[in-house]
């Protein structure tokens, strides 16, 4: 690096810049010991590149996505642990999981500032996301959502436990496609001015093939298959 270079890089850091300009690919385990990432940020937009990749048995831990520079959060490419991870402020999803058949995302541990439309996205077909430990602060769209209409659909599991909501939570703590056989299991939710007559907890949809139009919400479930979450498993505080 340049001495220029060298320069440019310290003068961002005074200023509260993070650390990464490019994705960050993690292969393995990677202990960030609680430094500060980030790229950029084009708000929803859709087609931005993830602060941190993590391919197929990688770990990621105590790293924090920087506000204003969070673009497509992390992405996981097959099974990934996310642990101890900080969303100063989510760009447009804060973390997606990539991986098929048999692969699990777990996120054990987070903290998440103001996501606009969803928290965490499940997209790839016939594995499971594990949300537990999770914090969850200011304006949100939802927690967790199965894609509503990616180019190929199919069964997507989650599973949500020890979450707590300080701020709101606007469209549903998960949204799952009942029509592509969906299910999610939500356990143990503290909740801020939680009502149980307005506030949603699980949504299901009929999804769509993408270029199909958009997924269609549907009535609010207790008890089913699709939405395994009972009244009791939500307390108010």
């Amino acid at each position: 690096m340049k001495q220029w270079q060298r320069w440019a890089v310290a003068a961002a850091w005074m200023c509260g810049a993070s650390a990464a300009m490019a994705t960050i690919t993690v292969t393995g385990s990677r202990d960030f010991g609680g430094e500060k990432v980030g790229t950029s940020c084009s708000g929803g937009d859709e087609s931005q590149q993830p602060v941190i990749l993590i391919k197929d048995g990688g770990t990621v831990s105590n790293v924090v996505l920087a506000a204003g520079k969070a673009a497509d959060g992390i992405h996981c490419e097959g099974s990934c642990t996310l642990k101890n991870v900080t969303w100063e402020d989510v760009c447009e999803d804060a973390a997606t999981m990539k991986g098929g058949s048999g692969k699990t995302m777990n996120i054990n541990g987070a903290t998440v500032n103001n996501a606009d439309d969803k928290i965490f996205q499940h997209n790839g077909i016939g594995s499971k996301v594990n949300i537990s430990n999770v914090t969850v602060n200011g304006t949100n769209g939802k927690l967790y959502r199965t894609c509503g209409n990616c180019s190929s659909q199919g069964k997507r599991t989650g599973a949500i436990t020890d979450v707590t909501v300080n701020g709101t939570i606007k469209s549903g703590l998960a949204g799952v496609n009942k029509n592509y056989g969906d299910t999610v299991s939500i356990r143990k939710v503290k909740w801020k001015n939680f009502d149980v007559n307005k506030t949603k907890v699980c949504v299901p949809f009929n999804g769509v093939i993408k270029g199909n139009g958009e997924a269609k919400e549907l009535p609010v479930e207790w008890g089913t298959t699709t939405c395994n979450v009972s009244k009791t498993d939500i307390t108010k505080f």
